[in-house]
C-alpha cells in the first residue's frame, strides 16, 4: 500500500529522476542544495497539489521550461495505481489516476495520505489556528468521509456571506439571514465531523502514543469549535461587527485546538527539542489513525530529522516512528546523522544519495 515508484520531470533543480523506494524506511542524504528536500517536496505535490515550501508555483518548474511532472505508482493491496500531477507557468493543474484525468485534487488526497515534518513545523504551536486546523481537518478529512463534501459546501456560502458584508447590497442583510440557515447546518454538522475525529484521535495519542514519553504526562487536548452554545444566536449578535469587519467572525473556519500542561500552553513551558517531540508523536498519531480507519498505508516525509534534536530525543523519536506503519522518507546530509534513529526500530531501509539533483541508490 505504499509508493512503489516515483518520477520527476523539471521538478526545482531535477531534470529527470526515478527511483523505486522501500515500502518502510527511505534514507535520502546528500548536501544542502542537493536536491533531497525537492524528493520530499514532489511527494507533498502528488498529494496536495501545492508545495510545502513556497505559494509560488513557477518556482516548482525548473529554470527555462513550461511544466513541471510527478508521477508515481501506488500500491493498494495487488493493484497497482499510477497517478501523476502536472503544473505549467500558467498555474493549470492536470491530473491523471489510472490514466484517467480528473479535476478533482481530493481524488489523489485520498489515494496518498501524506505529513510533512520540516524545522519550520514549529508553527502549529507558535503559529495562528489556521496551522492547526490545516493539521486536524486532514486527519477528519481521510477518516470522516462525508466532511469534505459538508466543508466545501460551507465555503461557498462563506464566500457568499462574506461577500455580502463586504459589498453590502440593498437589503444584505435579509440575504444573509437567507443564507445564514445553511450555513449553520453546515457548520454544526463540520463540528461533529471534527469533534468525532478528536474523540478517536484522543484515545489513541493518549493510550498508545503519549504514555511512550514520560514528560508528557499531564497533557490535555483542548479544541474551540470557533463559536460557543448557539450558533445562530453568535452570528445575530456579531452582526454589525461582521458588517464593519467585512467578514464573518464566528464559524467552523475560526476553529481551533491546542495542547495544555499544568493550565499553560505547551509552547510557553516545553523547550524545543520537547515540541519537537511532541510535533513527532501528533503526525505519528495522526499517520497511525489513518491507517486503521481507512486501511491505508500513510506516508511521513521527514526533512532534516538531526535538526534540534539530541542524542536522548532522537531515541524517543525512534520510540514513536517504531510505533508508525507509515511509508517513511526522510533526509540527512549524511546517513550516518540518523542512524540513532533508524537502526533501532528494525525496518528494511533503503538509502538514497542525492547529488547535483541526480540520485544514487545504495
Amino acid at each position: 500500500m505504499s509508493l512503489t515508484h516515483l518520477s520527476l520531470g523539471d521538478f526545482r533543480n531535477i531534470e529527470a529522476l526515478s527511483f523505486e523506494p522501500s515500502p518502510d524506511i527511505n534514507i535520502i542524504y546528500g548536501a544542502n542544495g542537493s536536491g533531497k528536500t525537492s524528493l520530499l517536496e514532489a511527494i507533498y505535490f502528488l498529494s496536495h497539489g501545492k508545495s510545502f515550501r513556497t505559494n509560488k508555483h513557477k518556482i516548482l518548474i525548473r529554470h527555462e521550461q513550461s511544466r513541471c511532472i510527478v508521477h508515481a505508482k501506488k500500491q493498494i493491496h495487488n493493484l497497482s495505481i499510477p497517478v501523476g500531477i502536472s503544473k505549467d507557468n500558467a498555474g493549470e493543474t492536470k491530473l491523471k489516476i489510472q490514466g484517467q484525468s480528473s479535476r478533482k485534487m481530493s481524488e489523489l488526497a485520498q489515494l496518498i495520505p501524506v505529513q510533512v515534518i520540516t524545522p519550520e513545523s514549529y508553527e502549529l504551536f507558535f503559529g495562528g489556528p489556521k496551522e492547526r486546523r490545516k493539521f486536524l481537518d486532514l486527519g477528519v478529512f481521510h477518516v470522516e468521509h462525508a466532511f469534505f463534501n459538508a466543508w466545501r459546501n460551507f465555503n461557498k456560502i462563506l464566500k457568499q456571506r462574506n461577500a455580502l458584508l463586504k459589498s453590502r447590497p440593498s437589503n444584505y442583510a435579509e440575504q444573509i439571514k437567507y443564507w445564514d440557515k445553511e450555513y449553520v447546518r453546515l457548520a454544526e454538522e463540520i463540528n461533529i465531523h471534527r469533534k468525532t475525529y478528536i474523540s478517536r484521535f484522543e484515545a489513541l495519542f493518549f493510550d498508545k502514543i503519549v504514555c511512550q514519553i514520560p514528560i508528557f504526562s499531564g497533557l490535555e487536548l483542548r479544541y474551540d469549535a470557533g463559536w460557543k452554545d448557539c450558533l445562530a444566536s453568535q452570528l445575530e449578535q456579531q452582526f454589525e461587527r461582521d458588517v464593519k469587519l467585512g467578514y464573518t467572525s464566528k464559524g467552523p473556519h475560526k476553529a481551533d485546538f491546542s495542547f495544555y500542561s499544568e493550565g499553560y500552553g505547551v509552547e510557553n513551558i516545553l523547550s524545543r527539542g520537547q515540541l519537537k517531540l511532541l510535533l513527532y508523536a501528533l503526525k505519528v498519531a495522526q499517520n497511525s489513525l489513518i491507517e486503521s480507519e481507512t486501511d491505508k498505508q500513510s506516508i511521513l516525509l521527514i526533512d532534516d530529522l538531526p535538526s534540534e534534536l539530541g542524542e536522548e530525543t532522537m531515541q524517543s523519536v525512534s520510540a514513536l516512528l517504531a510505533l508508525c506503519q507509515s511509508q517513511l522518507f526522510i533526509t540527512a546530509i549524511t546517513a550516518e546523522s540518523i542512524s540513532a534513529v533508524v537502526e533501532p526500530m528494525q525496518r528494511s531501509c533503503s538509502m538514497f544519495h542525492v547529488k547535483h539533483g541526480s540520485l544514487i541508490t545504495k
